[in-house]
């Protein structure tokens, strides 16, 4: 027995090791998240406090709680630099996320057992995306993973014997780090909070709440102090990223449940394995099905499952993807098999196993080729310059941000569509510009941050959406400095009292900086 899981375990960790490998990719994230776990690490691990270095006045954070960029603070102070650094990181923390799924699913089910679940989670696309982006999904996978392993190997099942005090130290310690990597971790609290009670392990459930509540209570006061940074107040908005919709009622809540269920069931886990919909909905009846008869030995992953789906199910629509679905995946495949397993006829039973799994990772197959793929042509074109991998809008983006930092003054502001990512790449802080199509109240927000500064972008379609109303309804409150790319402007926004005319003209004053070793005037011609 001790062979069979040393060598499901050994396969494991070399699969895991090269097809990570295969995957890794030197460009930089375009999403802002990236930039900004990096920001708070360096906020971290130069001593400024948990602060976001990226906006006016550096003030408290209060998005993100801090373990994951404590983690990244760690790397900063043994000298980690670099892109590939922090991605590595991520790589290492999805292989031990596949262990410890490996180790969870085994114990239940045997090591063979907990071997497959472990290599169709990582070939999912969502895991294999996971390994290679600067965000914390990797390690709040660990965390719920080892909380799960840890409950079930200390005795929290219903009709197992006394709980054994090492192991349930250890489950909740993955549950504080759950809840410390991110919000979506209070689940995991209540789970493992939950089960104790089922169990009346009284003094245990009152040992985990209260570091629990005390922890909880410390980042929702903290959050509370800036209600329109924290995702209390997006969560009530139609779309957080067209605020002009306004907020959401009872019924707008049980309509975003019902397209939200539909998405995931329907688009989003399907296509994780890159499955036809049908073949996902009755991977999903399977999985239900086996939640279901667990129930009868219930440990925290039972109460977890049906918790985080509620909650995922109520978040606003524009945010509903694979990354927060993640840590479902190595159950919903552990239930699914538990249904096949219970096949009292051996040949039968050992027929749909084999036909679930092929039917799961052949089709897997060609979409982590074709990663692997463009994974290598990345590493290839941009071993000297990785923002070539993301096209020309990323890097007139990047090349605005490093000419601001060299030249725009040091307090300047400027309103961009990622200031995260703006900050990180050449120091100057922004504001990500208002949602707007109105002039008056574009103005009126720039004047109360005190930007005078507007780049507009092609990094996605945002600026597109908005950017051209606000320029054509007030063109003489804008002057252009320069142009990187075709895709990529840097406007100044003037003061109040020198707005007017029907034009964007060159700014008054003279500018110039280098680009590419050579100094280019930047101001040479007028805009047209």
């Amino acid at each position: 027995m001790r062979r069979e899981w040393w060598l499901a375990g050994g396969l494991l960790v070399v699969v895991q090791a090269a097809v990570l490998a295969a995957l890794f990719t030197p460009a930089p994230h375009p999403g802002g998240d990236n930039a900004g776990y990096l920001a708070l690490g360096h906020a971290l691990a130069t001593g400024a406090g948990y602060v976001e270095l990226w906006a006016p006045g550096t003030p408290p954070h209060t998005k993100y709680p801090p373990a994951f960029p404590a983690l990244l603070a760690v790397m900063m102070w043994v000298g980690a630099s670099t892109w590939g650094a922090f991605k590595t990181l991520s790589a290492l923390l999805v292989s031990m996320a596949g262990v410890l799924a490996f180790a969870w699913a085994g114990g239940r089910k045997g090591a063979v057992a907990g071997l497959g679940v472990a290599l169709l989670t990582l070939i999912s696309s969502g895991w294999l995306e996971a390994s290679r982006w600067i965000l914390s999904e990797p390690l709040f996978l660990c965390a719920v993973l080892l909380t799960f392993w840890a409950a079930d190997r200390g005795g929290l099942k219903r009709g197992e014997d006394a709980p054994r005090t090492g192991w349930l130290v250890l489950a909740a310690a993955g549950a504080f780090l759950a809840i410390l990597t991110r919000s979506a971790g209070l689940p995991v609290i209540l789970a493992l909070v939950g089960i104790l009670l089922l169990r009346r392990e009284w003094k245990w459930a009152g040992i985990v709440t209260a570091p629990a509540l005390l922890l909880g209570g410390w980042w929702a006061l903290r959050s509370r102090t800036d209600a329109d940074g924290a995702y209390q107040s997006e969560f009530w908005m139609v779309n957080p990223y067209d605020p002009e919709l306004g907020t959401i009622g009872l019924m707008g809540l049980l309509g975003r449940v019902w397209t939200n269920t539909i998405h995931y069931g329907g688009t989003v886990i399907p296509g994780e394995w890159s499955t036809l919909v049908p073949v996902g909905i009755v991977l999903l009846l399977l999985a239900g099905a086996g939640w279901a008869l667990r129930l009868e030995r219930a440990g925290v992953a039972e109460l977890f499952l049906p918790l985080y789906v509620g909650m995922i199910l109520l978040w606003p629509e524009v945010w509903s993807g694979d990354r927060f679905v993640l840590p479902l995946y190595p159950l919903i495949l552990l239930y699914a098999g538990e249904v096949v397993t219970r096949i009292p006829e051996v040949r039968i039973r050992w027929a749909a196993l084999v036909v679930g799994i092929l039917v799961l990772a052949v089709p897997a197959v060609p979409t982590a080729v074709e990663k692997v793929e463009v994974a290598g042509e990345c590493r290839a074109i941009g071993a000297q310059d990785p923002f070539r991998c993301l096209g020309p809008g990323m890097m007139g983006f990047r090349d605005a941000a490093a000419w601001s930092g060299r030249n725009l003054p040091e307090d300047a502001v400027v309103f961009n569509r990622k200031p995260r990512i703006f900050t990180v790449l050449g120091g100057t802080v922004g504001r990500t510009y208002p949602f707007t199509r109105d002039p008056e109240h574009f103005l009126a927000e720039a004047d109360a941050h005190g930007a005078r500064y507007l780049l507009l972008d092609q990094v996605d379609g945002i600026s597109g959406a908005y950017l051209p109303a606000i320029l054509q309804g007030a063109p003489g409150a804008f002057c252009w400095i320069g142009q990187w790319g075709e895709v990529t402007d840097l406007l100044g926004i003037l003061p109040p009292e020198a707005r007017g005319g029907n034009e964007i003209l060159s700014c008054p004053q003279q500018v110039t900086g280098t680009e590419g070793g050579a100094e280019i005037p930047l101001l040479s011609r007028t805009r047209r």
